[in-house]
C-alpha cells in the first residue's frame, strides 16, 4: 500500500518487506516488461505540463501518472 512508510529501505528496516521478496517481485515484473520505480522518486515534485486541477499546490510524478486523489 503506498504512503505506509516513506520507503522500500523503511519498510526493510522494520522487518516488514524480506529482501528476497522484493527481489522476487522486481524480477517477476521486468520479466513481464514493467519498469519499476520505487514509490521515493513517485513523490517528487513534478514540474512539467499537467491538467491538474488548479489547487494541487505541489504535483508530484504520483498524481501526474496516477491522478489526484
Amino acid at each position: 500500500m503506498p504512503g505506509v512508510f516513506l520507503g522500500t529501505d523503511e519498510a526493510q528496516a522494520e522487518g516488514e518487506l524480506d529482501a528476497a521478496d522484493l527481489a522476487k517481485v522486481h524480477r517477476a515484473l521486468v520479466d513481464l516488461g514493467y519498469v519499476v520505480v520505487p514509490e521515493e522518486l513517485l513523490e517528487c515534485d513534478y514540474d512539467g505540463p499537467s491538467q491538474l486541477p488548479r489547487h494541487v499546490q505541489r504535483p508530484t510524478w504520483w498524481q501526474r501518472f496516477f491522478g489526484y486523489f
